[in-house]
């Protein structure tokens, strides 16, 4: 009984220290589109626009800033599958240790 509840102590630990990352991840990530938003702003707005130079490397930096984002969503879905395997593990494992154990 006393490895289980230590075993809970540890899990519940790890779980915080989760959530603590996940809300920073989160903090981070809207402090980020928010500097993004802002550079696109200052780029619309002193972009001279009838000059083909300038429209040509925005166009550019748009598919360059694209195919990227592309990459970043592609990786952490990937990421996400990986995630979603390790807790249907976790998650079986729990289910044969409990089944195994006598009642």
């Amino acid at each position: 009984m006393n490895d289980k509840h230590a075993l809970d102590d540890v899990r519940g630990k790890s779980l915080a220290a989760i959530s603590r990352n996940e809300r920073w991840f989160t903090v981070l990530l809207v402090l980020c589109g928010l500097a993004e938003l802002v550079g696109l702003v200052a780029v619309f707005v002193f972009m001279n626009w009838s000059d083909p130079t300038h429209r040509l490397i925005f166009a550019g930096t748009m598919l360059v800033y694209v195919t990227l984002a592309l990459w970043i969503w592609a990786l952490a879905m990937r990421n996400r599958i990986g995630e979603q395997r390790i807790l249907r593990a976790v998650e079986l494992l729990y289910e044969s240790s409990k089944n195994e154990e006598p009642s």
